[in-house]
């Protein structure tokens, strides 16, 4: 059972999403859309927002059942009618009524950095992928030289409405602990893409991108069993 002072934490972690502008949820990150094949597939979008995504994904192919997990209840009023099942709540407290190797996919698009212990719900939410299924995530990178440059300069660590320093984030990553993460909980990395603020992929100049990457986009599959 959770103790209050948790309980208390994650309200607050609500009424920060809630408190979010809607255009803020109804983004369309095509970056996914590209990492998933046609096919009938059922694939799970946990802060799945506007549904925009999960919708995209039906209408071109590459999914039969779109589920979609949401915390913020206002758009979830709106998701009821044009998603196959919908859950209004904390991923990091509901618990899905859902067998085992459920779904194809598992996305986490901005949305593991805004939880208290993201590790935890990666280990919840692997029983409900099939064996050959994916995770995909986007996560923000700390490392990020704008952010850098701010900090060491100007002594300057502002939140924001959005974007890296987020006020709503719980947790930071660079590029090294967003891959310890998936691999402490036995994923392998399938694909490690360096996004830029507009969400286009940078080279793979190893050394360099890490500095102008504002986010990665992972895509994994779990490890031997």
């Amino acid at each position: 059972m959770l103790g209050n002072d948790l309980l208390k934490k994650k309200d607050l972690k609500a009424e920060l999403c809630l408190d979010k502008n809607e255009t803020y949820f109804s983004g369309l990150r095509w970056e996914i859309l590209g990492l998933i094949p046609p096919g009938d597939h059922r694939i799970l979008d946990v802060g799945c927002g506007a549904g925009n995504l999960l919708n995209k994904l039906k209408e071109s192919g590459k999914a039969r059942e779109i589920v979609g997990i949401e915390i913020n209840e206002r758009l979830a009023g709106n998701l009821s009618s044009t998603l196959d099942k919908l859950y209004v709540g904390d991923v990091e407290i509901i618990d899905l009524p859902l067998a085992e190797e459920f779904f194809d996919y598992i996305l986490f698009a901005d949305v593991l950095e805004h939880l208290i212990d993201p590790w935890r719900v990666l280990h919840r939410y692997k029983r409900l992928l099939k064996n050959d299924g994916y995770m995909i995530a986007t996560i923000p990178n700390i490392k990020n030289y704008h952010t850098l440059y701010r900090l060491i300069f100007f002594d300057d660590f502002e939140y924001k409405n959005e974007g890296v320093l987020d006020r709503s984030h719980l947790r930071f990553f660079t590029k090294r602990e967003i891959t310890k993460m998936f691999k402490d909980e036995n994923f392998e990395v399938v694909d490690l893409i360096h996004l830029n603020a507009s969400g286009t992929a940078l080279s793979r100049l190893r050394n360099l991108s890490s500095f102008f990457a504002t986010q990665y986009l992972i895509k994994v599959k779990e490890g031997n069993r």
